[in-house]
């Protein structure tokens, strides 16, 4: 250990980061592989991670410029023991860089728009003059919506802007963040609009706009406050203006197809048309690009952003409303899901892979076999492509229902392009929160619903307005249908969690969207930190489905170590999900 010690203490670019000194500390702490094979730290060195070592944007390029050059020195390391021990620990600190990649731009870009409402409002100013919060008697005082002041004061305490202390809300102590607070300015009315699109026009045209440019110019003018950065992972003021316009601009790319085809090391000037110094130095700012090229954060922001960015920015119309949302008692506004069903198809690709993989280890090892397969939610149909190219379309019915007209003319268009099966039918203005809808369809097609499978991604949690009782009421009507459910869900998570794991999951946006909308996330299990909402599993047990643990698979959990004594929830979960008296039928392995 003193050798690799000294060796890099005599390499100027490892010792040169500013933070060198903590990522050291993780690096040499001990680590371990969880059963599932993900590489964890310990707590210590988690919490150091997060408290010392600054991880967004041009912080989080830093890093893992400052891993690999670590990497030579790492493998000369004689100990197998120790080498692999680091080799671990790099591999969770790059995880943490390049999953706050990915989560942390949607949560800026929401934290952007309301403390600009708050500081309009006064309610920045109220809170630092260390006044308590308590939001349904504010909410009285000055003719305020308590709902919605509560859905945004929990998300701002767990991004870590504000301290709670149940029923109130404080500002914080920390003599940095009090003076974001205090220095945050109203965005200009002009700017409640949908910078998507205006961006997505910008690179599709051919000929120049110059009313257009000079508007996207203003727009990325931001104020590059002047303080130090932050060393913590609570973004500082000008990382929260950062990811406010770093979304709309990921997603007008993706939209134009110009995303997918940026690699690490190209020349951004060649990829991106038209490209003006404002968005460069977004880009820079930002950490995907340095000296003109494609940084590896960069590559993967670019390509991995549009999916998470989208399912977030597709409710710009709450927050282009939010002033109305914080002063009526109703919303009135509705996300039509046309806006994230690109987005959708990113996110879920990898979870549709597991369901699919899932349902053909369950075939396999019980016999069973399905005749219908039908895609809830289904955007662009891509569980059924996948499904198509595994077990073709002759002995197949397939099926795919949405509520929203966008949504099933994506898919349809995905038909006539050969993508989905030629003999793939649709069901419009199907509510997933009405089991009747799909039921009823194959009972006009003549066909059983017992023994059919159904793929949501991400779906459930749509049902407006849901209590436990409404959700118990839909699974028990699939379920007497007969129908097998595979389902991926976010996992509700508590304040405690988001800020404890900082930018570990993209939840805290997640939830805050879905709820401000009336929709209702549950978490993967049942505890006394949620004991008045009940779990997914919990939900579709009461009703009459067995969920069979060894075919539901859970992504990567939020924390990176070993939580002791409790639950270290996944990001997400796809349940497999059997009706009882099916799985009373069939031998599967494992179940009693």
């Amino acid at each position: 250990m003193e050798d690799f010690q000294d060796s890099i203490a005599e390499n100027m670019e490892i010792s040169r980061h500013p933070r060198s000194k903590h990522l050291l500390a993780v690096l040499e702490d001990r680590t371990y592989a969880m059963p599932s094979g993900f590489p964890i730290i310990s707590e210590t060195a988690f919490i150091r991670f997060i408290r010392m070592v600054p991880h967004l944007f041009r912080n989080g390029h830093n890093i893992l410029e400052w891993l690999g050059e670590l990497k030579p020195f790492i493998t000369e390391i004689e100990d197998g023991e120790q080498k692999l021990s680091m080799l671990r620990a790099c591999k969770v600190m790059r995880n943490m860089v390049n999953t706050a990649s990915i989560t942390a731009p949607p949560d800026l870009w929401l934290m952007r728009q309301i403390l600009s409402e708050y500081k309009r409002r006064g309610i920045l100013d109220w809170l630092l003059e260390d006044e308590m919060l308590d939001p349904d008697r504010y909410a009285i005082k000055h003719g305020l919506n308590s709902r919605q002041l509560k859905i945004d004061c929990h998300f701002l305490y767990s991004r870590g802007y504000l301290s709670y202390e149940a029923p109130c809300f404080m500002a914080p102590v920390d003599p940095e963040l009090r003076s974001s607070l205090k220095n945050v300015t109203v965005l200009p009315e002009d700017f409640q609009t949908d910078w998507c699109a205006h961006w997505v026009k910008w690179f599709s045209e051919d000929q120049s706009n110059e009313a257009l440019e000079k508007r996207l110019r203003q727009w990325l003018k931001w104020s590059g406050h002047h303080e130090r950065s932050r060393i913590s992972w609570v973004p500082s003021l000008n990382e929260i203006d950062l990811g406010y316009r770093l979304l709309p601009v990921i997603l007008a790319m993706r939209a134009a197809n110009l995303s997918q085809k940026i690699n690490t090391g190209d020349r951004i000037a060649e990829k991106v048309p038209r490209l003006f110094y404002g968005l460069r130095h977004l880009f820079e700012e930002t950490g995907l690009v340095e000296d003109g090229l494609v940084t590896r954060l960069g590559e993967r922001v670019f390509k991995r952003g549009p999916g998470p960015f989208g399912i977030i920015g597709a409710y710009f119309p709450y927050l282009n409303k939010h002033r109305e949302l914080l002063s009526a008692t109703g919303s009135g506004i509705w996300v039509s899901r046309g806006e994230n069903v690109a987005a959708s198809q990113d996110a879920n690709k990898k979870t549709f892979k597991a369901a699919n993989q899932a349902l053909d280890d369950f075939c396999r090892d019980t016999g069973f076999k399905f005749k219908v397969f039908i895609e809830h939610a289904v955007g662009k149909g891509e569980a059924t492509r996948q499904r198509m190219k595994i077990s073709g379309s002759e002995n197949i019915r397939y099926f795919g229902a949405d509520l929203e007209d966008e949504a099933i003319d994506a898919a349809v268009a995905e038909q006539h392009r050969g993508v989905l099966p030629k003999n793939m039918e649709f069901i419009r203005n199907a509510d997933i929160g009405k089991p009747e809808k799909i039921i009823e369809r194959l009972k006009e097609e003549g066909i059983p619903s017992s023994g059919a499978v159904m793929i949501v991604g991400n779906g459930f949690h749509e049902v407006r307005d849901q209590t436990n009782e409404k959700m118990l009421e839909v699974f028990k009507d699939y379920c007497k249908a007969g129908i097998l459910i595979l389902f991926t869900e976010e996992t509700g998570l508590t304040d405690v969690d988001l800020r404890a794991t900082a930018w570990n999951t993209y939840h805290a946006g997640f939830r805050h969207v879905h709820e401000m909308s009336g929709q209702g996330l549950r978490p993967s299990w049942d505890s006394h930190y949620l004991k008045n909402i009940w779990s997914w599993r919990r939900c579709a047990e009461e009703a009459g489905y067995d969920v069979l643990d060894q075919y539901t698979r859970g992504a990567r959990p939020i924390y990176p170590i070993e939580k002791k004594g409790r639950e270290n929830p996944t990001i997400s979960v796809t349940y497999f999900c059997v009706p009882r008296e099916l799985a009373a039928k069939l031998d599967i392995p494992g179940q009693a």
